[in-house]
């Protein structure tokens, strides 16, 4: 059964689409997955007030979602994992703690 929201068979074009500019790009394409935001919006996470910081914590992979305006969260220093297209530019909508 699929999710909803990801659907390869209906968003068919859009699948080819990405499938053609992975094949364009085989050396970045070994750096980069595409990620579906179906858990994301089955919790809700309104990303224009929100952003994810994941971390890896005994072998499991942990996001937690911050308030964009009041995140108490000092983050020396971090790098994008997940991106989303909001218009024509490409968000930043969950982080990685980088290490020291």
């Amino acid at each position: 059964m699929t999710a909803a929201g990801y659907n390869p068979t209906t968003d068919s074009a859009f699948f080819a689409d990405v499938t053609d500019v992975f094949r364009k790009h085989p050396e970045a394409a070994q750096r980069y997955a595409l990620a579906s935001l179906v858990l994301e919006q089955e919790m809700e996470i309104d990303f224009t007030r929100k952003h994810g910081v994941s971390r890896i914590e005994d072998g499991r992979i942990i996001t937690e979602f911050h308030d964009r305006e009041s995140d108490p969260a000092v983050i020396r220093s971090r790098l994008c994992i997940k991106w989303e297209l909001r218009g024509q530019d490409l968000v930043c909508v969950d982080w990685r703690e980088a290490e020291v």
